[in-house]
């Protein structure tokens, strides 16, 4: 009698191919889950990892998601070793972009905060601010929905009080006691980039004061020059201490005030064509004697204009050498108005190399006070 408990053999078959189905699942497994890994790293898959692993296990309290995704872009932009590369909040990305357009949509007032520490409001002549009824010292409560407290730091303050030429912004305020609300529409005003005068010591010297360099401060700067020489100036000192910079093209465009011709920087960017910058017409200043303060805080486009200018020989340069950025920033605005800055070109000066050195050094001069005195000694020597 056959032997019932002895089992009946696989085909041989059968075996290959189970073996055969096994490899093939083996390499497709091990395929994907490589393509698979790999994916997650592309798409940070680490960053998730920890993530999850610290909204699991830490005792401590966990900031709300946008303050933990700006922490996550100032770690990764702070790996490319650049200290031009960062990342900007919302409230300090939309002043920066005031300053660099020269204007802004405001209401014409000066915040000042008082001895407790509080903000009030003071308005300027022909203000909407004004024309609304605000007062000297009226005690600011709120600006829309944000609070306003001794708190409140001057860059969130400054970004709520601005926004959209004629939109309307609601403003609470503190009156003797009184509570007052008032809908003012917001209107274009100005933000000035320079500062000039005839120096007192020497009035046929123009004082000129470049503060930051915006869309407006070409413009600016020929209407004040043209004031200057109204009142007698023959001659002008343009000072660019402690002057970080701003648009490479509104520093081309100084330049093009006091050259008749040639060349003014070479830019180039990843992947383009140099691009050169020249003086198309003559400008309206060609021959007006100039003298540029300088120093190590002289950067960016504003060693644009004294490097390009030196290049022609039409200025003299007075103080210490300059700090030496010459490359190029490009801003890109996030969906919740912060922005990244990415450093991706760079620019020259054909024959200046950078940092700038001046023509006539001027050491340990903090107050800036030695270095009038030498510029004034070159026009008069």
């Amino acid at each position: 009698m056959p032997d019932q408990n002895n089992p009946k053999p696989f085909p041989t078959w059968l075996i290959f191919l189970f073996q055969g189905v096994v490899i093939i699942l083996s390499i497709a497994i091990g395929y994907f889950g490589n393509q698979f890994i790999a994916y997650s790293r592309s798409d940070f898959g680490l960053l998730r990892q920890a993530h999850a692993i610290m909204l699991e296990n830490t005792i401590l309290d966990i900031p709300d998601d946008p303050t933990l995704e700006y922490g996550m872009i100032r770690g990764m932009l702070a790996e490319l070793e650049d200290p031009y590369s960062g990342f900007v909040e919302p409230a300090t990305h939309e002043i920066m972009t005031d300053e660099l357009a020269g204007r802004f949509g405001g209401i014409g007032v000066r915040l000042e905060r008082d001895t407790q520490a509080q903000w009030r409001l003071y308005p300027l002549p022909d203000s909407p601010a004004l024309t609304a009824g605000i007062q000297d010292g009226d005690l600011l409560l709120a600006v829309d929905d944000l609070l306003v407290s001794p708190h409140t730091d001057e860059v969130t303050l400054l970004a709520a009080v601005r926004g959209p030429e004629g939109e309307t912004v609601s403003i609470t305020i503190d009156r003797d006691g009184d509570q007052l609300i008032f809908d003012i529409k917001r209107q274009s005003v100005p933000l000035p980039s320079i500062t000039w005068h005839l120096l007192p010591e020497a009035p046929k010297i123009g004082m000129l004061r470049v503060h930051r360099i915006a869309e407006t401060t070409a413009e600016e700067m020929q209407s004040a020059i043209e004031s200057l020489l109204d009142q007698g100036m023959t001659g002008l000192i343009i000072d660019l201490q402690d002057n970080g910079g701003g648009l490479v093209e509104a520093g081309v465009d100084i330049v093009r005030l006091f050259l008749r011709s040639g060349e003014v920087i070479a830019q180039s960017f990843k992947g383009e064509e140099v691009r050169i910058f020249e003086v198309d017409q003559p400008g309206p200043f060609t021959d007006l004697p100039l003298v540029l303060l300088i120093n190590h805080n002289t950067a960016s486009s504003a060693e644009i204009v004294a490097g390009a200018l030196k290049a022609h020989q039409r200025g003299i340069l007075v103080g210490t050498s300059t700090h030496g950025k010459t490359s190029i920033q490009l801003i890109y605005e996030l969906s919740d108005g912060s922005s990244v800055h990415i450093t991706s070109g760079r620019w020259w000066v054909d024959g200046q190399s950078f940092p700038l050195a001046p023509d006539l050094e001027v050491l340990d001069d903090p107050s800036g006070v030695e270095s009038l005195r030498t510029a004034l000694q070159v026009f008069n020597p």
